[in-house]
């Protein structure tokens, strides 16, 4: 009976495919926005991003953005070595709404289920 629902929970977070984040503020040479791919977030990496960390720790919204984004093709935008450099450059305003992007939940796992 537990690995049925093991099972279903495996289902729905494959169902939920790719969350696709444009962010219009880091356009490219072209005048394009950046597009940012993110895969479902687990209970498993909230708490490794969380761990250790202080309450007036918001450096974890780089942490997520740095271990999740991808391009298109399924590689990493960002590198470890990037944490840094988007601690200090990034604005505020805009890593945080694309860490909240990240951990929102998709609209469209409703219309998959209805389907």
């Amino acid at each position: 009976m537990t690995s049925d629902i093991i099972e279903r929970v495996k289902r729905h977070r494959d169902a939920l495919g790719r969350k696709v984040i444009e962010v219009p503020e880091w356009k490219d040479d072209e005048g394009e926005p950046t597009v940012i791919y993110c895969k479902p977030i687990t209970i498993f990496e909230m708490q490794r991003w969380y761990k250790g960390i202080s309450s007036d720790d918001i450096s974890v919204l780089i942490d997520l953005i740095v271990t999740k984004a991808e391009d298109e093709d399924e590689k990493k935008i960002f590198k470890l070595d990037d944490k840094s450099k988007l601690l200090r450059t990034g604005e505020f305003s805009v890593v945080s709404r694309i860490a909240g992007e990240m951990m929102e939940g998709s609209d469209e796992v409703e219309e998959i289920e209805k389907n």
